[in-house]
């Protein structure tokens, strides 16, 4: 089943030259990714990008191209001198930086409770693409921000996890909650069952339920005497419907039947 075409769509922007030198991993954008499917939203696409004003600039282009409703940035709004997502961001867009007066006061007044004195590295958390509106980062100092490009929001969160999350929630997730049509619920279950039963049972489901997503992580024997052993298989399930509750109501459904063709053949199916 295709469940990214139609709908509310976004992408998702992850700044970082430490994400590309594996050196930290990415939590933000699978993180992004389940919640923006809760909320009814269609994940287009997921880019990493290194630290170079050119290069985000290029991706964002890109992603603009593409014309979503959404497109989510990570990182780069700290205060080093290589947190550029908004300088590139600006370039992209052919707009000019401002600073937030309201960010600005914010980070004085944390600044000033430590005896931090110099503001200049401070200020870089306050800026801003002109023409934007400053979201509150309920958790840290960093300004996030929208940006309406067209029929795209552009929204920037900084890297750190929990300002992230926080500002998912207060800001973006009541915006894609009112503007998605359909609603999504997922579910991992385990079949253990024979090897050589699962496959008919499993592309049988395939057929008969078209609109739902099934995948299995099942690896292959490789000696033809393991097909007939009970093997622990992996399925995830992903539903899409108008409401929460009848993507409930499907998923028992589609869960209901698919265990009872596997307890059909000696088997079991359960949650993970």
């Amino acid at each position: 089943m295709d469940m990214r075409r139609e709908g509310y769509s976004l992408e998702i922007i992850v700044t970082g030259d430490e994400i590309l030198f594996g050196r930290i991993l990415d939590s933000n954008s699978n993180w992004l990714a389940r919640r923006a499917a809760e909320l009814g939203a269609h994940l287009r696409r997921i880019t990493t990008v290194g630290d170079e004003i050119d290069d985000i600039a290029s991706v964002l282009g890109d992603a603009l191209a593409r014309s979503n409703d959404l497109i989510i940035f990570t990182g780069g709004l700290g205060p080093s001198e290589d947190d550029l997502t908004v300088v590139a961001i600006a370039q992209a867009v052919r707009r000019d930086i401002v600073i937030d007066q309201g960010a600005f006061e914010k980070i004085k007044r944390s600044y000033e409770r430590r005896g931090f004195t110099n503001l200049e590295r401070g200020m870089r958390m306050a800026r801003i693409v002109e023409g934007s509106k400053a979201m509150n980062n309920p958790v840290g100092l960093s300004a996030g921000m929208m940006l309406q490009i067209a029929g795209t929001l552009i929204v920037t969160f900084p890297g750190i996890p929990v300002e992230m999350k926080a500002m998912f929630d207060e800001s973006v997730a009541p915006l894609i909650e009112s503007r998605a049509q359909t609603r999504f619920t997922a579910k991992t279950m385990t079949a253990k069952v024979v090897f050589g039963e699962f496959f008919p049972i499993y592309r049988a489901m395939h057929t008969d339920y078209p609109d739902v997503y099934i995948k299995n992580a099942a690896t292959p024997p490789e000696e033809a005497s393991e097909r007939v052993k009970v093997r622990e298989i992996k399925v995830d399930l992903v539903v899409e419907a108008p409401s929460v509750e009848e993507c409930e109501a499907r998923m028992d459904e589609v869960v209901s039947d698919f265990r009872r063709r596997i307890e059909g053949k000696n088997g079991k199916f359960i949650p993970r």
